[in-house]
């Protein structure tokens, strides 16, 4: 895998500037570095993955410097034809010379490739850099300084049948001023862009970013900060060139303050104005174009925090208000008449939407004892949806409130538990009557008790999580369709530590989500399917260190099943009949589990495991009483039994290697 990366890297195409980023330009650290890192995986029954990183600097001399970063990844699945999902290259190296005086002068070589999408893209560009004090005459401010990187070259492009090739060119400015000389926060600003003509087709990228903290007293603290991204990016469709255009002014205003250790008040306000519009021209006059579409946005997000803390009392108050507002456009570049314009305006502002979130969140807590702390935390949530059109009908409101309290005690010795409970009520209800259908409230209730138990080599934690969730509609009608939902869920992590480098562990994690069919008046459930999951692993591991670094070799066994009960029919041989029968499903997986671990002085780290797995499912079932309608099963399907073996692997090499000077 590293030897196709490394082929890749020598059908290095020159690329479009506009896949350089500004931080790629930066000037590399004079250390020589170099960092190798690999990783596969077996992620599913036929499908694997692999990456493959290497990066890192050389310094040819003390004025020349090289950085670089070359990249492969791929997803495969075996069962294709071809069988692979993704495969992608990239290369990056960027070059760099010291002229003296502040001048650099530099080189950038990019190039990506995506067999999936069938694209390749890349560029070379030459850079030339400047570095400067803003303020020379004053010898104490040696900080505040402006840098300047103008950068040109050619860009390649190739997709969708076609090869592009065309000039690319960029500008970033890059400033750090400190306002005075008792300002220990400066003013940053940045200013940057980049343009790659490509044939009939433009990319373009604009970012103009500002950022200010500044010590209001010693109480508080003020930043503000500013920023406008544009991007423009055309890529081919059938007789057209598409361009996506957008465009976003955001705004952040944040103050903090603290009144000596018992209060501080913090507010985050936001406003972001994205709007983003499909653009579309002919690339002959024969074709026939599309409708050209564009929408604008308005996001705010306020948040306002209040901490207050004691010996042993801590409080925090929270209120968060979000609003999203989202309304369509259209331009008539197809020369549509004013009725069909109308129409076709009126069937694009069905999308129209307005979004307002409010929420209030608190949470107290009260060391009752040293050894004991009681925590109250409760949430009130409302989100309205709201849509223009009379067409749409997705206007609704979803509330939600949630309780929840939890106690910790820590007892003698190494002896600790926790208790939590909790209830919340979630309210889904659309405003016209069309959907009102779908209005539902749900239910839920929690009960999360625990304890940690370590004295000496032993170590023993125990979780165990309750939920209970009843989802009612609100329709008569819709009363079929009521839920009643059972989690269990239970872990217990068990250790002993047989010496300093031995270690014997233990985990066993069970899950049961029984489903039933609700009668809320009568507050009754008629069971409908109950899955019941078990893993449970256990290994010993043990440890070496030497003069070179140190290892592990973990040895174990892991188990894991699933059960699904359930109602089905059985089908007779002859298919004149069926009956109902209790149904089981189960799936089983297990088999040894190794791993092992490497962490070398000299920077190499090694991690690698398998899990040689062997896969069974079967089903069982026992006979009942009358008819069913549903899901049917003849005899031979259901003692159809399966079983096979895949070994699941995984291995991550990471190797740093650095101290080379020239």
């Amino acid at each position: 895998m590293l030897v196709s990366l490394l082929l890749a890297v020598g059908g290095v195409l020159p690329a479009r500037a506009q896949v350089s980023s500004p931080d790629l330009l930066r000037e590399p650290s004079a250390d020589s570095l170099l960092l190798l890192s690999f990783r596969a995986r077996r992620v599913g029954v036929s499908t694997y993955a692999q990456q493959t990183s290497l990066q890192g600097g050389y310094s040819f001399t003390p004025r020349q410097n090289l950085r670089y970063r070359l990249l492969s990844e791929w997803l495969y699945d075996e069962r294709g034809r071809p069988p692979f999902v993704r495969e992608d290259y990239l290369t990056h190296v960027l070059h760099t010379v010291a002229l003296g005086r502040g001048w650099q002068a530099g080189q950038l070589l990019h190039y990506e490739q995506s067999r999936a999408n069938a694209t390749r893209s890349g560029a070379w560009l030459g850079r030339l850099g400047y570095q400067h004090r803003l303020r020379p005459q004053e010898t104490a401010d040696t900080l505040s300084v402006a840098r300047y990187v103008l950068f040109g070259g050619l860009g390649y492009d190739a997709r969708n049948g076609r090869r592009d090739l065309g000039p690319s060119y960029g500008l970033d400015i890059t400033t750090l001023v400190y306002p005075d000389r008792q300002s220990t926060q400066p003013v940053a600003l940045r200013l940057s862009g980049t343009r790659s003509n490509l044939g009939p087709r433009i990319w373009q990228r604009t970012v103009a970013e500002g950022f200010y903290e500044r010590t209001v007293d010693e109480y508080s603290t003020a930043a503000l900060r500013l920023g406008y991204r544009s991007n423009r990016a055309e890529d081919y469709v059938p007789g057209n060139v598409q361009r996506i255009q957008s465009d976003t002014v955001a705004s952040q205003l944040t103050w903090a303050y603290r009144l000596a250790d018992r209060v501080a008040f913090r507010s985050d306000n936001s406003l972001v104005l994205p709007s983003r519009a499909f653009l579309y021209r002919r690339l002959a006059a024969e074709s026939d174009t599309v409708q050209n579409l564009r929408y604008h946005q308005r996001e705010l997000d306020t948040r306002q925090e209040l901490h207050v803390s004691s010996r042993k009392l801590q409080f925090m108050l929270t209120f968060n208000y979000r609003e999203r507002n989202r309304s369509y456009s259209l331009n008539n570049n197809r020369l549509l008449s004013p009725t069909r314009l109308e129409v076709a305006q009126a069937r694009e502002q069905v999308k129209d939407i307005t979004e307002k979130t409010t929420l209030w969140q608190s949470e107290l807590t009260w060391l009752l004892r040293p050894r004991h702390a009681l925590t109250l935390l409760g949430s009130a949530q409302l989100l309205r949806v709201d849509t223009p059109s009379p067409e749409n009908e997705q206007d609704r409101d979803e509330a939600q409130h949630l309780l929840r309290l939890t106690w910790t005690g820590r007892w003698a010795g190494t002896f600790r538990t926790t208790l939590a409970a909790g209830g919340e009520y979630r309210q889904f209800v659309f405003v016209k009557a069309a959907q009102s259908a779908e209005n539902y409230a749900d239910h839920l209730l929690h009960w999360e008790p625990g304890f940690t138990w370590a004295p000496g080599p032993f170590s023993l934690r125990s979780t165990y999580h309750l939920w209970v969730s009843y989802q009612v509609r609100d329709r008569a009608s819709e009363q079929l369709k009521n839920r009643a939902s059972r989690v269990l869920e239970q872990q217990q992590n068990l250790s002993y530590q047989l010496s300093p480098r031995r270690l014997v562990t233990l985990d066993y994690v069970r899950r049961e989500n029984r489903v039933g069919l609700l009668n809320w008046p009568q507050f009754k459930e008629s069971p409908l399917d109950t899955t019941i999951t078990h893993d449970l692993a256990g290994g010993l591991r043990q440890g070496w260190s030497g003069n070179r670094g140190q290892s592990s070799l973990r040895l174990g066994y892991r188990f894991l099943e699933q059960r699904t009960h359930g109602r089905a029919a059985l089908v007779a041989a002859d298919g004149s009949s069926s009956s109902l029968i209790y149904l089981r499903n189960v799936t089983r997986q297990q088999g040894p589990d190794i791993a092992y671990e490497r962490h070398s002085n000299a920077g190499l780290a090694l991690t690698a495991s398998l899990w040689l797995q062997q896969l069974s499912t079967f089903s069982r079932y026992h006979p009942g009483t009358g008819l069913y309608a549903g899901t049917s099963y003849t005899e031979e399907e259901l003692a159809r039994e399966t079983r096979n073996l895949y070994p699941y692997f995984e291995l991550a090499v990471n190797w740093r290697i650095g101290g080379w000077r020239q």
